[in-house]
């Protein structure tokens, strides 16, 4: 078993990423793209996986390793159990998910608009 300690740990060990804010809580993005965060009121890691298809799968062959709340029913998102993950499958998952990523087009940035000028009076 992991704490979320370790998993962030791990988490920030794969090549690329960087800890940042999303929605309000520290996670772990790979080249701008989230890539997991521990979760803030479960003990386990949030991972977004390729597809709804993809996290079905794992739901139903890894039901002691991997699980969803309601929150995530309609997301391609599974919940990893510390309890049940090792540094090792940890890793493993991470790095799967981060070549899906790189395989991605990169995000397009708008340029930030400049700040308008207020008239003067």
């Amino acid at each position: 078993p992991l704490t979320k300690a370790d998993a962030r740990k791990v988490m920030l060990a794969i090549d690329g990423t960087d800890e940042r804010p999303w929605f309000n809580q520290p996670s772990v993005f790979l080249h701008d793209r989230f890539l997991a965060k521990t979760h803030h009121k479960e003990d386990a890691v949030t991972l977004q996986v390729g597809s709804m298809e993809m996290r079905d799968m794992m739901l139903e062959t890894e039901p002691k390793l991997f699980y969803i709340t309601d929150h995530y029913r309609k997301f391609p998102f599974v919940l990893v159990r510390l309890s049940a993950l090792t540094k090792t499958v940890l890793r493993e998952l991470l790095v799967g998910r981060a070549a899906q990523l790189a395989a991605l087009p990169p995000i397009k940035r708008r340029p930030k608009k400049p700040a308008k000028k207020k008239p003067a009076k």
